[in-house]
């Protein structure tokens, strides 16, 4: 007998079943946290990147300023643990003529409850007081600040000092050191936790030994200055031992939660009576640096040099210590004593400090040139298929962190000097209307690689001419001669009704050889 099994007709469905509704709902449960997680993480990157863009904002005036005052000096006044010799003693800080304008600061601080620990001073040729600069505690009360006291300054840079000295914040919410690596996870005695800002910032030590001043340590303010035999520079430096996380001198925000933002304080400045910053312009203020002058477009384009030639020392130290090589204008040597300023350093810092005030909008690319296949014949790659709007999440600090690869490894690697892919680049791109070209040695070769002669200083710069004929839009090129005169350099200026810039001994004070 055949027995037909009849099957249940299935059920229809109809949406989901509970299995798939608690899968769902898990899901949407995941995906509604992960979403909430995704937007509290955008929104602390975007609270931290308004942290960083405040921490720049707030610090680009006080060191304009700051530059201003140093570059308009006659010298620098620091305290040494040596007595200067007698040609240097009216650089010393503690020299008898200073203490009475030093005494009225501290009357002016301890008036306002505040602390003034001189750091440094400047004579100003106009004043007969100098004025100085000194470490205070910063309006949060979590980290410390630089003060500047002395007669007032007016808007169009005029002093007025009829009037009583004035004290007043240059640089707010410099970092306090936590540890080595300054993270939130350090762990710091609970001895130094319970000393007040105010006191530890009273006794911080910036007695200058070898030209610096002491390495930092927990809770000491994040800042290391560096000068040079001659007491015409003041340059911030790593403020803690070279092996550690720490390679720069900082600004920090930390909220009550740990939370912590911070941002590199590049700084560079020499005494010699001459202004930085030119503002009043119609078209909105126009930078000048020492190397980079009428900084106005919003498309530029930076080709600097990266041979080993920019390894020359500029401005020498008095004290000696761990072996360097430099570049002495006809070969390489290797000396103990303490360079306080290399050629490509003050390129580091001269551009490190015209990229952070830029405004936000501003389109750059930068490329060194040294030969190809070394160590500095490098574009920088976010750059490399056009200008980068420099104030685009981390390009500010990408770009930074490229320059500051152009004194690694040993100066014989870097390479010789030819220009022309970068020139080419340049002149290719119809975005670019202004290129800024430094460079500190005559080429190699031609752009043919045929010998460099003579004839070459007219040819080179007629044939970019040519180039920029053809464009739509003119290229403006900017040259800087570093250490040279550049007929040639000159010529390509000229012919792209550009400036032409050098910079020699005239221009910044330069130290022989040791």
């Amino acid at each position: 007998m055949n027995i037909q099994r009849s099957r249940k007709p299935a059920k229809q469905q109809r949406g989901f079943g509970m299995p798939e509704m608690l899968i769902a709902a898990s899901a949407g449960v995941v995906l509604f946290g992960a979403s909430t997680l995704a937007l509290r993480s955008t929104g602390s990157l975007i609270n931290k990147m308004d942290k960083k863009t405040t921490l720049q904002q707030n610090t680009t005036s006080g060191k304009r300023l700051m530059r201003s005052e140093i570059e308009r000096s006659l010298h620098v006044l620091v305290k040494s643990d040596q007595t200067p010799p007698e040609k240097l003693a009216y650089t010393n800080l503690d020299h008898k003529d200073y203490q009475d304008s030093l005494d009225q600061c501290q009357v002016l601080a301890q008036q306002s409850a505040q602390v003034f620990k001189p750091v440094f001073g400047v004579k100003m040729a106009e004043l007969n007081n100098p004025v100085y600069y000194g470490l205070s505690v910063s309006s949060s009360g979590r980290g410390y600040a630089l003060h500047r006291c002395g007669a007032v300054m007016h808007l169009d840079g005029k002093y007025n000092e009829t009037e009583q000295q004035s004290i007043a914040t240059v640089i707010d919410d410099i970092g306090s050191i936590r540890c080595s690596s300054d993270k939130p996870e350090c762990s710091i005695e609970s001895t130094l936790l319970q000393k007040p800002l105010e006191e530890v910032a009273a006794g911080v030590d910036f007695v200058f030994t070898d030209d610096k001043t002491p390495e930092r340590s927990a809770r000491e303010p994040a800042i290391r200055l560096m000068t040079d035999e001659n007491r015409k520079l003041i340059r911030f430096i790593d403020p803690t031992a070279a092996d550690d996380a720490i390679q720069t001198s900082f600004l920090k925000l930390e909220t009550v939660n740990k939370e912590i933002t911070t941002q590199p304080f590049y700084f560079i400045a020499y005494a010699r009576a001459d202004k930085r910053i030119e503002g009043g312009q119609e078209d909105g203020e126009i930078l000048n640096g020492l190397f980079f002058r009428n900084v106005s477009s919003k498309r530029i384009r930076f080709l600097v040099d990266g041979s080993g030639s920019m390894s020359a020392c500029i401005l020498w130290g008095s004290g000696y210590g761990k072996r360097r090589i430099y570049w002495n204008g006809r070969y390489y040597f290797w000396s103990r004593r303490s360079c306080a300023l290399t050629r490509m350093e003050s390129l580091q810092h001269e551009l490190i400090s015209l990229l952070t005030d830029l405004p936000d909008d501003t389109q750059i690319s930068i490329r060194s040139f040294s030969s190809p296949g070394y160590k500095n014949h490098k574009i920088w790659d976010v750059s490399s298929k056009g200008l980068i709007q420099v104030g685009g999440p981390g390009v500010r600090d990408s770009a930074i962190a490229f320059i500051n690869t152009l004194d690694d490894d040993y100066a014989y690697r870097w390479g010789g000097t030819a220009p022309w892919e970068g020139l080419d680049e340049a002149f290719a791109d119809a975005e670019t209307d202004t290129l800024y070209f430094l460079s500190d040695g005559e080429p190699n070769y031609d752009r043919n690689r045929g010998r460099w002669t003579v004839e070459d200083h007219e040819s080179q710069p007629a044939y970019y001419a040519q180039l920029n004929s053809r464009r739509e839009i003119n290229l403006k090129v900017n040259t800087i001669a570093l250490g040279l005169q550049s007929t040639w350099m000159q010529a390509l200026s000229g012919r792209t009704t550009g400036d032409y810039l050098q910079i020699d001994k005239k221009y910044i004070m330069t130290a022989s050889n040791p």
